[in-house]
């Protein structure tokens, strides 16, 4: 049975396009199922080919970034939408997002960051670039950092400094030496004690509180 992850490539630049299939190429799960060039062409390939993951530049030729990524999620509501920008604003952040994107990739992040930020939103989380979710803290994105959260334990603040220098939960197990179920389930009560409900929500309130270092 083929596991490996299908991905949907969309952007407008043939020199990113390159450098991006280069480095999937690399990695024996992933599968790049196709390339588009506009908004349009991006919704039209991502209904043919059912991807796990869409990669989507939104500063592509077509409708409006937010438009775009609402009319994917309506007609191909099974694909994980991970926005591939140079802008980092927070209005145009908030607006993805609320559109359905669950990843946000600056473009001068290593080609390493594309990688893994597909891994993780495969695990059903979220990912976004570690100057993102900086800001999102400076600006008091996240709910709930006016209340200081329950103590962590030390195995807890291990996982989450991980977590927020970028390591997958295989990434996590593999240098604490315990299973990727074990490191869920200390994530799930990181972010129970944290009042948060994903990755980045968790990353932003503890580089906000300075529990982990930046």
């Amino acid at each position: 049975m083929d596991r490996r992850i299908r991905v949907l490539l969309a952007d407008d630049h043939p020199l990113v396009r390159s450098g991006i299939r280069t480095t999937l190429a690399a990695e024996s799960d992933f599968t790049l199922v196709g390339e588009a060039m506009t908004g349009d062409e991006a919704r039209q390939m991502c209904v043919e080919v059912k991807p796990d993951v869409l990669l989507l530049d939104v500063q592509m030729p077509g409708p409006p970034a937010v438009q775009t990524v609402s009319s994917l999620r309506a007609v191909c509501p099974g694909a994980k939408i991970v926005i591939l920008t140079a802008h980092d604003s927070d209005s145009y952040v908030r607006g993805l997002i609320s559109a359905g994107a669950v990843g946000y990739v600056l473009k001068d992040e290593a080609p390493q960051v594309v990688v893994r930020a597909i891994r993780i939103v495969m695990q059903g989380d979220t990912w976004f670039s570690k100057p993102v979710v900086e800001k999102m803290a400076r600006l008091g994105s996240v709910n709930a950092l006016a209340a200081k959260p329950m103590a962590l334990t030390e195995r807890e603040m291990q996982v989450l400094q991980l977590m927020v220098s970028g390591k997958t939960d295989r990434q996590i197990g593999q240098e604490l030496a315990i299973s990727e179920r074990t490191v869920r389930r200390h994530l799930q009560e990181i972010y129970c004690k944290m009042g948060v409900n994903t990755r980045v929500e968790a990353t932003a309130q503890a580089v906000a509180l300075g529990l982990v270092e930046k």
